[in-house]
């Protein structure tokens, strides 16, 4: 008997899943949803995609956080898409509890807690102050007084 080869999702680029969020060009809009609403299709966000549509949901098309941990929360939950649900989840959360960190700084924090990894060591005083998982590294004047 021939093993049965298990076929890995394809992965959807950033420009992908803009497209398909936002609906702003419909042949595009349109192609996406063909792509992940085909019966048993399965495909892959990678967590690099999901911060990249963040900083271009918020810079480049002014969302505020509300509305893009929306569409995060969205795609996270489809059942089409593959994606570090849990993870993202607990970044969306810190993103909107914590407006003065960057979705990156949630991540990078978030991350740390989870994985175990911690601390998250960092010259941010205010990712420091504001995650638990983030400890400020000292730089040496500051260890160092004369």
């Amino acid at each position: 008997m021939t093993p049965k080869t298990v076929t890995k999702p394809p992965t959807l680029d950033t420009n992908l899943l803009l497209r398909l969020a936002l609906g702003d060009v419909p042949a595009q809009y349109e192609a996406v949803r063909n792509l992940i609403t085909v019966p048993g299709a399965r495909h892959r966000i990678t967590d690099l995609a999901i911060v990249e549509a963040v900083h271009t949901l918020t810079h480049h098309y002014g969302l505020s956080r509300i509305q893009v941990v929306e569409i995060i929360r969205a795609i996270i939950t489809d059942p089409s898409l593959e994606a570090n649900a849990v993870l993202l989840e607990s970044v969306c959360r810190c993103f909107v509890a914590h407006p003065s960190l960057s979705f990156t700084d949630c991540y990078l924090a978030e991350d740390a807690d989870a994985s175990g990894h911690q601390p998250l060591l960092t010259f941010d005083r205010k990712l420091a102050h504001q995650h638990p998982a983030a400890r400020l590294v000292p730089t040496v004047s500051q260890t160092h007084s004369p």
